[in-house]
């Protein structure tokens, strides 16, 4: 398989970005429940590295440096194609669900709150950080780590590592994107990488597992909001992995 130049740079700019993160460490964690930097201006620097090198991908894309279809980012209205849509409608109706049930039982959101400690400084509390993380974060994340990850790291690796095992190091580097998080929930991470990575080749598109992707971190935005919002201090680190 002959790389080329921009698959090479485009191959250094995912690679970096969970080194930058290994470095980051809890840095951003630390300046938020500091009070030095505000969850908004976390977000806005959390868009701009997903963001960043998704604009270089699409770059590649208009230049045909890489096809849609070698990411699977088509639609060709295949039957895998249909059965993964109606599995995206059946699990919004399920979070949606859950989501009423969890806000009408307000005696769980203790239990629901301590299982959900370890990002609690970046979940919303307000109805703008609500807005701006699931209409913003959320969706950036959903659309940008799956070209990145599921997309174009998964097809570039898999010529020399084979399929499979392709999937298993992309899904790694996604959780050590996560690293903020800490250690156990990165390998949490890297297991839905390969999870998202299956419904991709499942359904033969990409686009269901990033809605998949944008829904699970909407999902977990929107439960912290609900258990957490009412809590008085911001406890140091709550809710869903929210990738």
């Amino acid at each position: 398989m002959n790389v080329s130049i921009w698959s090479y740079s485009m191959l250094v700019i995912i690679l970096a970005i969970p080194l930058y993160c290994l470095w980051e460490g809890n840095k951003t964690e630390l300046a938020v429940v500091s009070g030095e930097q505000s969850k908004l201006e976390a977000y806005a620097s959390t868009m701009v590295l997903l963001w960043l090198p998704t604009l270089y991908l699409v770059i590649g894309l208009y230049s045909e440096q890489i096809s849609t279809v070698k990411i699977s980012l088509v639609w060709v209205g295949s039957t895998n194609n249909w059965l993964g849509a109606l599995g995206v409608l059946a699990m919004t109706g399920y979070f949606a669900l859950n989501l009423i049930m969890t806000k009408n039982a307000k005696e769980t959101h203790p239990t629901l709150e301590a299982q959900l400690e370890h990002v609690a400084w970046l979940m919303p509390r307000s109805p703008k950080e609500l807005m701006c993380f699931t209409c913003g974060v959320s969706l950036s994340a959903g659309i940008c780590e799956e070209l990145l990850f599921r997309g174009f790291l998964w097809f570039l690796m898999t010529p020399f590592l084979g399929f499979w095992p392709a999937l298993l190091v992309s899904s790694l580097l996604f959780g050590l994107a996560h690293a903020y998080q800490g250690g156990v929930h990165v390998l949490r991470t890297g297991v839905m990488g390969i999870i998202l990575g299956v419904i991709s080749w499942l359904t033969e598109t990409i686009w269901i597992a990033i809605a998949v992707h944008a829904l699970v971190n909407i999902y977990g935005g929107l439960l912290a909001y609900i258990v957490c919002s009412n809590t008085k201090p911001e406890p140091a680190s709550s809710v869903p992995d929210a990738c």
